[in-house]
């Protein structure tokens, strides 16, 4: 009897193989590298496409943009996160003044303001979040749009974050923040291109440190000099010495307040007008303070 060839034994140990594969393959055991399981495959769905699968000139980066984007692609998670702790540590301090309800980013788990303006054609940002991470995401942005055109700015994608491979290291409520604070410095550059230059630069004539143990202070302090702009502003806390009253019960200590107040849209106001305007401003703080004397001049009458 001759002997087997090698070369059919091994064609029926491939066959073997195949019909193994196809059995296994049939009952739907299938091999994906971890960090994979449970996600939907790019053929499904464009939005799980991965970052070497999206083409980077369809996403309309900035320069800077996609140099930030494509540095972000070369890192793992953990160093992404890390990077982005370090760019919110890095983010020029963001004016209390400039915290308005107008400044704030809807549908964000965190609080994040952005405020923008132009200066020689080109729109520049600042930023600020309650939130580190999410602080980062917004240094992100800056960095990578602040400097250029609004037409620039509009053409950018929100489909870059997992370009540069950032979303797969956000929850779906850090995505979803992060597309708003998109959508927001768009809408503002559009604004500060509409306004002009200049308009958005400007500082206060005068600032102050809030306090958060003083709500009522820091917050008639904070509307007076946002609305009213202010040349000369002091604001005293008499509560002390108005312990005991029955108008300052139930007030936290802050009820009595003496105002000194000078600015321009006094010009042309009678004395009583300028309490009215004071009061429209302060319509909230009015709701908790039992008392407010009024000194309201115009800078020719306090002499400046």
């Amino acid at each position: 009897m001759r002997p087997l060839s090698p070369v059919p034994l091994q064609l029926g140990l491939v066959l073997l193989l195949i019909v193994a594969l196809a059995r296994v393959t049939q009952g739907f055991v299938v091999v994906v590298p971890r960090q994979q399981v449970g996600r939907p495959s790019c053929r499904q769905t464009v939005v799980s496409m991965s970052s070497t699968e999206i083409d980077e000139s369809s996403l309309g980066l900035t320069p800077r943009l996609l140099e930030v984007s494509r540095a972000f692609q070369l890192m793992d998670e953990r160093t992404r996160v890390q990077h982005l702790l370090a760019m919110a540590g890095a983010l020029k301090p963001f004016k209390d003044f400039r915290k308005l309800p107008e400044n704030k980013v809807p549908g964000c788990l965190s609080t994040v303001y952005v405020h923008a303006y132009l200066k020689e054609g080109k729109v520049y940002f600042e930023g600020d979040s309650d939130a580190q991470l999410t602080k980062g995401l917004v240094a992100l942005l800056i960095e990578g749009m602040s400097g250029c055109e609004s037409h620039e700015i509009q053409a950018v994608k929100p489909e870059f974050i997992k370009f540069a491979g950032i979303a797969a290291s956000l929850t779906p409520g850090r995505n979803n923040g992060f597309l708003n604070m998109l959508a927001m410095l768009k809408r503002k550059a559009v604004e500060a291109e509409a306004k002009g230059e200049g308009t958005g630069q400007e500082e206060p004539e005068i600032e102050f440190e809030e306090i958060i143990t003083r709500p009522v202070y820091s917050s008639t302090m904070k509307k007076l000099i946002n609305f009213l702009k202010p040349k000369q502003l002091i604001l005293t806390d008499d509560s002390a010495q108005h312990a005991g009253h029955a108008g300052a019960k139930g007030l936290d200590g802050e009820s009595h307040f003496s105002l000194k107040i000078v600015a321009d849209c006094f010009e042309g106001l009678s004395l009583v007008q300028r309490h009215k305007l004071i009061y429209t401003v302060l319509t909230a703080e009015m709701q908790q303070i039992h008392a407010l004397s009024i000194d309201a001049k115009t800078p020719a009458e306090a002499g400046l």
